[in-house]
């Protein structure tokens, strides 16, 4: 499947404009996990491991950054580029967020890892990096899930993991962001000038590599045939890979690679291209949601919804209409014959409150009659004003999705504390405690009486 995005903002939150090959572009959800904090977990909180991997007596420098919960957790390897300048510690901030581990390593001879720096070299560190996270000691110090570890990498790194997911089955996905094709760069060197050339356009890379551009060109002229992107790429066979290309830098390459692996037999690669450079310096957020969003095939709690129609059949088993039925319980603050408020399960502040008509079976507020919609928003006014006395507010907002971004399918309001300077933001938010929730909705009830 190939889709081609762009980055653009909506309201409160960036999100990627995406559509499918032929069609109009579409707003794509961004995961909540790319643009808000989660709630600290007392128990087991999120933290980060230094530490060193021993591959072939060098000690190489690792990072691993673990989620929040007890586990095991999906993780996810990165690989870093050539030198490694940008280090796309945003990215594994956010796949953390979604719930998942995030190591990172430096290559022997780069960046303070022990050893010399060479592409052979690199390939054996990231397959090395693959085995220590499998490893069921390390696994369960870090609370890794070694069914489901995805290796990910930028440039260079991209490489890297498309050579450690071929190797190894035990690789569940692979992430290539706007990878190069290292050998393809061979066949530019055809005598002492072409040679020279390349030995000066990687030299200003090499001062954090112990590593001489010299070396590099001549592993390439050697060993270019085995350093080919494409063929790697098709040993996942069935295996899902991501492939995102920078439209300003590798990104024209970056197809030519994806069409030569389908034809090798990759069956399962989907293409993302931003029209950015080649650090996706102006598409961090596009970047981070894009690679969120894939991930969640392999932890569908950490998948977006998809939106739900605008024009459908009312479901009476909602839970909406299962509350109103007194099927399923609420934190009430308000109750009449028409109407009632109660307290949201996962606020995007302490006092979010949901109001909802009991008499309309309206999906949304295309569906509803007006005399009904009065009704609501009559008691959303009474709301608001409560939570302002109640909680000692200096601000609150009304806010009601149609389709995107809608959950349930039965038409409510919500009525949102403000803090001020505190950005809100439409994404899922984390379930609240039980006893925070009944406490703010008895001081909601005692305010609206």
């Amino acid at each position: 499947m190939t889709r081609k995005f762009i980055a653009g903002a909506c309201a409160l939150v960036l999100a990627a404009l995406a559509g499918p090959a032929l069609a109009e572009p579409k707003v794509a959800p961004t995961p909540r996990a790319v643009v808000a904090d989660n709630p600290r977990d007392k128990d087991h909180p999120a933290d980060m491991a230094a530490f060193q991997v021993d591959i072939q007596g060098s000690k190489v420098n690792a990072i691993l950054y673990t989620a929040a919960g007890a586990g095991p957790h999906p993780t996810l390897l990165f690989l870093h580029g050539f030198p490694g300048n940008e280090t796309n510690i945003d990215l594994l901030q956010a796949v953390r967020r979604a719930g998942w581990n995030a190591m990172r390593i430096n290559y022997r001879g780069s960046w303070g890892s022990q050893g010399k720096f060479s592409y052979g070299n690199a390939r054996v560190d990231a397959a090395a990096a693959v085995a220590w996270l499998a490893d069921p000691a390390n696994a369960a110090k870090y609370r890794v899930d070694a069914s489901r570890i995805v290796v990910a990498g930028h440039s260079l790194g991209g490489f890297m993991t498309a050579s450690a997911a071929a190797a190894d089955p035990r690789v569940a996905g692979a992430v290539l962001i706007d990878a190069a094709d290292i050998g393809a760069r061979k066949a530019t060197i055809v005598d002492a000038a072409s040679r020279q050339a390349a030995i000066d356009r990687l030299r200003p890379d090499t001062p954090p590599l112990v590593a001489t551009p010299e070396g590099l060109v001549a592993e390439l002229e050697r060993d270019g045939d085995q350093l080919r992107l494409a063929p790697l790429l098709a040993k996942l066979g069935q295996r899902p890979a991501l492939v995102i290309g920078a439209e300003l830098a590798l990104g024209p390459a970056n197809r030519k690679v994806v069409e030569a692996a389908r034809a090798a037999g990759a069956s399962a690669v989907t293409e993302t291209y931003l029209p950015t450079d080649h650090s996706f310096s102006d598409a961090r957020i596009a970047l981070e949601s894009e690679v969120i969003r894939w991930l969640g095939q392999f932890d569908p709690k950490s998948a977006p919804r998809p939106p739900l129609p605008l024009t459908a059949a009312y479901d009476p088993s909602n839970i909406f209409a299962r509350i109103i039925r007194g099927e399923a319980p609420a934190y009430k603050v308000y109750e009449d014959k028409d109407v009632l408020a109660f307290m949201d399960r996962a606020p995007m502040e302490p006092g979010h409150v949901l109001v909802i008509s009991k008499t309309s079976k309206a999906r949304n507020i295309l569906d509803i009659d007006p005399a009904d919609l009065a009704k609501v928003m009559a008691v959303v006014q009474k709301v608001g004003r409560a939570e302002v006395q109640a909680l000692g507010l200096e601000g609150f907002m009304v806010l009601q999705n149609n389709g995107v971004g809608q959950s349930v399918p039965h038409l409510h309001m919500h009525v949102i504390p403000r803090v001020a300077g505190k950005p809100a933001y439409l994404a899922e938010n984390a379930a609240a405690d039980p006893k925070d929730l009944e406490a703010t909705a008895a001081k909601i009830r005692a305010a609206m009486k």
